[in-house]
């Protein structure tokens, strides 16, 4: 029986064969045929039947040529399998790298190489231990966690080195726009305790000099200086437009404790025991929406800074007291002049623990001041909670003010202390209260009692442990910080101890040393005189030698010491001119301040004049609600104009910078998809001319 030969053969049954040039296989069951390529395989008699006539072999179904259909169905899972990651490529290549370990050098260089406009992003969950500070260097620079998480998921930046207590810095002349966002900045205090020398405690987050400065979605803690976050009036009073918004600042310095700290917590020998949450002396700046807890001076201090909008803050004494809630007592830098501070709709709550002061306004407040006045200012619909709040708000010398619509639904109580003067003796805590003969021009709402006081503060708060308040105390964005800090707190006392510890052996390795340094004086002086001796020996010597022999040796000393003379004169040589090229950098530097100030003063106009031709008539247009500190209601002064114009030209810079960033992205992502899908075709071509091969031969 020939099975290679051409044949022909009808059936009258339902069922069909068809051969190919080759051979013919049927599956068993008749129900559909498959050409099959011919290999050479050994044939097992138990599989293959013959039929006789149709002159086919018959196998059974699993032997079909089902080895064709997966090939092409494995092709095409490998084609649709590179297309999904070619698609998946951008979701990839989109993910910018955090900086996932440094300290605050290698942060400091990323700025000073970046530039303007660089963005250093931290990895979410992750500590960096910093041994100096951050310091921003040019305009637009930023900080943030990567993602701009606003919980526990931040990045923490911890204060480590012995004589830091500044985290981040920012108030340059050339630090326009910087920004803070998503951070956990943590001062360390209850591990290295406080700063000692008073011109060394800086704020934790320094920022000011300015324009456009923010810090956002940020928890400051744990400051060692006077304050959290202290934004600067600057060398020219130009700061101006910063805010301060959605943060967490809190806990804030030590309760003041006569035993530790003496009678005056301002000469304390181990350092200000007290601290501020805010400290700001910046024009047209904005506070809105931040929570402050356990700031044991005062919450927010504002240095004059006219224009600024304190919005809308909520503050709580929950395991420290606090001196006050929000104070207006200082009369620098801007000589009192508090026209356009609107302090509105802020929460005080004295939970549980006291607060002396919600609100002071004035210097009497703070000290025995009587003659010093300040101008301007609004306080409205501000509100006092707590079982443990002294006096409620507190007003005197004061010129031009409007106070009212505040409300009162806190228990005041308080206890004169030793601090408190004699003459005048304060009244006991209420809710509103001013000095009359020291006020003018001014509106007041009802309610206010007048009486002479004068450094209220000094009273201190009543705690019954054995009846703490009922009502629940306000929750917090989140509660990360407390068994390990408790943990690593160590008490003020025994942290003197340690440095008076520290400071004992550091004098007495002082005094080995020196020991150790007089000792090897009187070695070289000893080795020296001997020295000497062998020279006056050498000299007898050499007048017993030959002429000739001394004169040479003469001749070699007269020149070794004019090259010693030569040496001498070129290090004075380079000295001076080592002087010289400093000098030069210095004044090289102080003309590239001035131009740059020149050219970004002569870009914003080009901006301005390009984008928004129409605004050069104020009264003819309608700003449009822009990410302003100065767009708000009920907050309008004479320079928001001009400051909503300079916001319109930077965000319209910003918008084309990060366009054109966006392009240069996607190109590069088509260019990796392009590369990425090409391989895969070449691949996928290289394989299958594999396989063909392969089954030729």
């Amino acid at each position: 029986m020939n099975l290679y030969n051409h044949q022909q053969t009808s059936s009258s049954s339902s069922n069909s064969s068809t051969r190919t040039q080759d051979s013919t296989i049927v599956d068993s069951d008749k129900s559909y045929l498959l050409p099959c390529p011919k290999r050479r395989r050994r044939r097992d008699s138990s599989s293959v039947v013959e039929d006789p006539q149709t002159m086919t072999l018959k196998i059974p179904s699993h032997r079909t040529c089902q080895r064709t259909i997966g090939r092409y169905s494995s092709h095409s899972t490998f084609f649709i399998l590179s297309c999904l990651l070619v698609l998946f490529l951008p979701l990839i290549s989109a993910a910018p790298p955090c900086v996932r370990f440094a300290d605050y050098d290698s942060i400091n260089q990323m700025f000073i190489d970046g530039g303007p406009g660089t963005k250093v992003y931290l990895c979410p969950n992750k500590l960096y231990r910093l041994s100096g500070t951050i310091v921003f260097t040019a305009a637009d620079q930023e900080i943030a966690t990567f993602g701009y998480p606003t919980g526990s998921e931040r990045a923490i930046l911890r204060v480590e080195g012995l004589k830091t207590s500044t985290a981040i810095q920012g108030d340059c002349r050339r630090c326009a726009r910087v920004g803070i966002r998503s951070l956990i900045i943590d001062g360390n205090r209850k591990k290295l305790g406080r700063i000692i020398n008073s011109d060394d405690a800086t704020g934790l987050v320094v920022l000011g000099g300015n324009e456009g400065q923010s810090i956002k979605n940020c928890w400051i803690k744990n400051p060692r200086g006077f304050t959290g976050i202290h934004i600067r009036e600057g060398d020219k009073l130009q700061c101006s437009g910063s805010v301060i918004d959605k943060n967490e600042i809190g806990p804030v310095g030590e309760e003041y404790d006569p035993d530790i700290d003496g009678e005056d917590p301002e000469i304390s020998p181990l350092g200000r025991p007290l601290a501020d949450g805010l400290s700001i002396a910046c024009k047209d700046s904005f506070v809105r929406d931040n929570t402050f807890y356990d700031n044991t001076d005062a919450s927010i201090v504002i240095y004059c800074s006219p224009g600024t909008l304190i919005h809308a803050n909520h503050i709580t004494a929950r395991s420290l007291s606090s001196m006050a809630g929000i104070l207006l007592v200082d009369q620098t830098p801007f000589d009192g002049d508090y026209s356009g501070v609107l302090i509105k709709q802020n929460i005080i709550d004295a939970a549980s623990r006291s607060i002396r002061v919600g609100i002071g306004i004035g210097s009497t407040i703070w000290s025995d001041d009587t003659e010093t006045i300040l101008k301007g200012g609004t306080v409205i619909n501000n509100g006092l909670k707590g079982r443990y709040m002294g006096f409620g708000i507190v007003a005197a010398g004061l010129e031009n003010w409007k106070i009212k619509g505040n409300w009162d639904e806190a228990t005041h109580q308080g206890k004169k202390s030793a601090r408190c003067f004699d003459d005048p003796v304060n009244p006991d805590p209420m809710p509103f209260m001013f000095n009359e003969a020291t006020v003018k021009d001014s509106e007041f709402q009802p309610g206010f009692q007048n009486h002479d006081f004068q450094y209220v503060v000094c009273i201190d708060g009543l705690y019954d442990k054995s009846n703490p308040p009922k009502h629940d105390l306000p929750p917090l964005p989140h509660d990360m910080d407390n068994q390990e800090a408790e943990k690593e707190a160590i008490p003020p006392k025994d942290i003197h101890k340690q440095r008076q510890k520290e400071e004992k052996a550091q004098k007495e390795q002082d005094q080995e040393s020196i020991l150790e340094n007089s000792e090897q004086d009187q070695k070289l002086w000893m080795i020296f005189l001997n020295i000497l001796n062998n020279k006056t020996k050498g000299k007898k010597e050499i007048g017993n030698l030959d002429p000739a022999i001394s004169t040479h040796l003469e001749k070699l000393q007269r020149r070794i010491e004019h090259l010693e003379n030569s040496q001498r004169t070129l290090l004075e040589s380079a000295v001076n001119m080592r002087s010289s090229i400093q000098l030069w950098d210095q004044e090289m530097s102080a003309v590239g301040e001035w131009q740059y100030d020149i050219l970004l003063d002569v870009r914003h106009k080009l901006d301005l004049h390009l984008n928004h031709p129409d605004t050069l008539h104020l009264e003819n247009i309608e700003l449009p609600q822009i990410n302003s500190p100065r767009v708000v209601e009920d907050h309008s002064h004479p320079s928001i104009e001009r400051d909503g114009l300079r916001d319109l030209s930077n965000k319209e810079r910003l918008n084309t910078l990060n366009q054109n960033d966006s392009w240069g992205w996607w190109f590069k992502v088509l260019l990796i998809q392009g590369i990425v899908g090409f391989g895969c075709w070449g691949i996928r071509n290289w394989w299958k001319r594999r396989r063909i091969h392969s089954k030729i031969l």
